[in-house]
């Protein structure tokens, strides 16, 4: 289909202005199947420019207050919110997502701008004594300043919420920044884009899709952490995928971890910003853990990402949903037993329960797409941490015990972003959520910004 006629056609833009480049993509609808969109991709040089284009506005940025930037984020927030019809058609487009948690996921999304303008109107500067070989109880003021040009890669899972929690803390430390999601998420961010443009000053928001994996292994890093890039750049990029990783021991409360592992099913935001469940339980209690997932998951409808009572909504293509149903098939061949769905039709995979996945299982060790909680049993604490840190860092890390020492050896074990323990006296009647709170905000703008130094002579 030509780009005349899909329903989006979406180019870079840089300073401020589309730019058409050559290379195009075109991005088929969850719903139908049909095309709908069309997509330039730019590469290195492309993302280059933009960076550059990033840098000659990033001054305009610096220079408006902490106030200001606060005032943006709030306007930002508010145009989400306006533009969620909009962004929500694009999320179940190009996602497969049900509208339900495509909402949803707009809400979020401006929910991470207006806590960022929150944290903003808190901070304060501090005045810090130093004392050096030359001068003793200097008072200087500790100033925090912009980085200069951040990179934001929000990636095909979960775009708009990644893009939110990128871009909201970089703007409000003072950054310019620049988008660069892949092909697959391109009408979501661009929308996105075009609300932050709307608000900050010109060029100060660059945007180019590209074809680089953002959720490669080598793309990810740990908890938000900053990588260098050339001239200057910073290139951000949280860590919120890698799966989820819940332990289960013999004195849990099984209705509560049976409810955390399905709450909102696998299309909720928060499951899709930390990734595929891989539960690990003890296998005294493993049978009775999933008979109680199998009981909730049986509201969970499969079908119309559109229809307002779908939760799993279809898969992006039929190799993605193919592979799906080898994962399944394969862990059943191991020795797996399939306690609930496992079946395939085109795109849409129904919701799946298995016991006793082998540890081996592709399951455990590769990406999932498709609606499944895999439950692997153990017998003993030792095998318990083996099984949970040999596959590598997890997002999240949710450990139901009474036990607390029993809970800290599992969080001093594990690498993960976030870890829950789940207790007796634990309240486990919310949802989880991935994103910023005030203390995650505050931490990253502070990994957004750098120390000055003022000291009046």
């Amino acid at each position: 289909m030509s780009a005349a006629q899909t329903e989006h056609h979406v180019r870079p833009v840089v300073e401020g202005e589309p730019l058409a480049v050559g290379e195009t993509v075109d991005i088929r609808d969850s719903a139908t199947g049909d095309a709908f969109a069309t997509v330039e991709v730019g590469d290195e040089g492309t993302v280059t420019g933009a960076l550059a284009g990033a840098d000659a506005a990033r001054r305009s940025v610096r220079e408006t207050a902490v106030a200001g930037r606060a005032g943006w984020c709030e306007r930002i927030a508010a145009d989400l919110r306006d533009r969620k019809p909009a962004l929500a058609d694009a999320l179940v487009r190009e996602s497969g997502v049900p509208v339900t948690s495509a909402r949803a996921e707009v809400a979020a999304a401006a929910e991470q701008f207006d806590r960022v303008a929150d944290t903003l109107r808190s901070l304060t500067g501090k005045y810090r004594t130093w004392t050096t070989s030359t001068r003793e109880g200097d008072n200087s003021l500790v100033a925090a300043a912009p980085l200069g040009v951040v990179r934001c890669r929000p990636s095909g899972r979960a775009p708009l919420a990644k893009a939110a929690l990128q871009v909201a803390p970089a703007l409000g430390a003072g950054n310019a920044v620049v988008l660069t999601p892949p092909p697959t998420a391109a009408v979501t961010v661009s929308l996105f884009a075009e609300a932050v443009r709307a608000t900050v000053p010109t060029g100060g928001v660059g945007f180019v899709p590209t074809t680089a994996d953002a959720d490669s292994p080598e793309a990810r890093t740990a908890d938000a952490v900053l990588a260098g890039e050339p001239d200057g750049v910073t290139r951000f990029e949280q860590w919120l995928g890698g799966g989820t990783a819940t332990l289960v021991f013999p004195d849990a409360d099984l209705d509560a971890a049976a409810t955390a592992l399905t709450e909102g099913g696998p299309s909720a935001v928060d499951s899709r910003l930390a990734g595929a469940d891989c539960v690990i339980a003890h296998e005294s209690v493993q049978d009775a853990l999933v008979e109680r997932i199998d009981e909730r998951m049986a509201g969970w409808v499969a079908g119309d990402p559109f229809d307002e009572s779908t939760v799993v909504g279809p898969l992006a293509d039929g190799a993605t949903a193919r592979q799906f149903e080898r994962q399944v098939d394969d862990a059943v061949a191991a020795g797996a037993r399939l306690v609930r769905g496992g079946e395939v039709d085109g795109r849409v995979c129904q919701p799946t329960v298995l016991a006793d996945v082998p540890r081996e299982s592709s399951l455990r060790r590769e990406p999932v797409a498709g609606p499944v909680v895999p439950v692997t049993p153990f017998g003993s604490t030792a095998t318990a941490l083996r099984l949970v840190t040999e596959t590598g860092p997890v997002g999240l890390a949710r450990v139901f015990t009474d036990r607390h020492s029993l809970a800290m050896d599992v969080a001093d074990a594990v690498d993960a972003g976030l870890i829950e323990i789940y207790g007796s006296g634990a309240d486990d009647g919310g949802t989880r959520r991935v994103g910023l709170d005030a203390e995650a905000a505050r931490a990253a703008i502070s990994r957004l910004t750098r120390t000055k130094r003022v000291r009046t002579l």
